[in-house]
């Protein structure tokens, strides 16, 4: 085996391996609970003063055809901006436990590569969770919103996407050799892919290039099918293509896990 690789085998440990990994993000979670108070000023915000403003400035917009609320089509675009802030936590651990050798440990004594994805998962699953839930709590407060059932349904979606999302960032993560890369990467990575999706605009009604760019951004198609799911809309295709996306990204993420170079260019 050459000096310089190294190949991870199958892990033993199994779903305890899983169980570990959980342990540890709810302790880190519990250590940094400010993160989650941080998180949600901004989506707070956000709904209280730049949703009811637009609201009262332009009324509803067209969503599939029909009107909506724009109060309650920015409130799902909030739920998505919820899942890119907590991926910056997420990558954050990621190159950290690649950098102090934590995540070779992990693996070695038989985490599998799967079971660490899904656990590291753990502390923006938490994080989207606790945020979507105080914001549906204030629509209810305010009479702005769609029924709580649709939000149920929406629940294991965004739980869905944040799988997405850290697979595709944890392909990032390893890829990455010191925290200037990641720094670098997430900065001019995720404000383009998060802005260019229709969080607080219409796809329907914008410029052709516009349309053109989110078509092909996944967070798009994420956020298009949960305003489906939230206003009681047929969303088979679209769930299906966003769960499609999900497991082909996963699958990528857990094979380049079992093969990466554990080597840090750090100085």
């Amino acid at each position: 085996m050459p000096a310089n690789s190294l190949y991870i085998k199958k892990g033993k440990l199994g779903i305890k391996g899983l169980l570990i990994i959980i342990y540890n993000e709810i302790k880190a979670l519990n250590s940094n609970r400010h993160l989650i108070y941080g998180n949600l000023f901004s989506p707070v915000l956000y709904f209280l003063f730049f949703s009811f403003g637009i609201q009262s400035t332009f009324g509803n917009l067209m969503f599939n055809g029909e009107y909506v609320s724009f109060i309650s089509y920015s409130l799902v675009g909030i739920f998505a901006m919820s899942i890119f802030r907590e991926m910056y936590q997420c990558v954050f651990r990621m190159v950290t436990d690649k950098r102090w050798g934590l995540l070779s440990a992990k693996l070695l004594n038989g985490v599998a590569p799967p079971l660490y994805l899904l656990g590291i998962s753990t502390f923006p699953i938490i994080g989207v969770l606790v945020q979507v839930s105080i914001l549906y709590t204030l629509s209810v407060a305010m009479r702005t919103t769609f029924p709580f059932v649709n939000l149920l349904l929406i629940m294991p979606f965004l739980i869905c996407c944040i799988l997405f999302w850290s697979s595709i960032l944890l392909c990032i993560a390893m890829l990455v050799k010191n925290y200037k890369q990641r720094d670098f990467v997430m900065n001019t990575m995720m404000l383009p892919v998060m802005f260019s999706a229709p969080l607080f605009f219409s796809l329907e009604n914008a410029p052709l290039f516009l349309r053109i760019v989110s078509n092909v951004n996944p967070l798009t198609h994420q956020v298009q099918a949960m305003r489906l799911i939230a206003f009681g809309m047929p969303a088979n295709n679209q769930i299906w293509l966003v769960f499609a996306l999900a497991v082909v990204a996963f699958c990528f993420a857990t094979f380049l896990l079992s093969r990466i170079d554990f080597r840090s260019a750090e100085h």
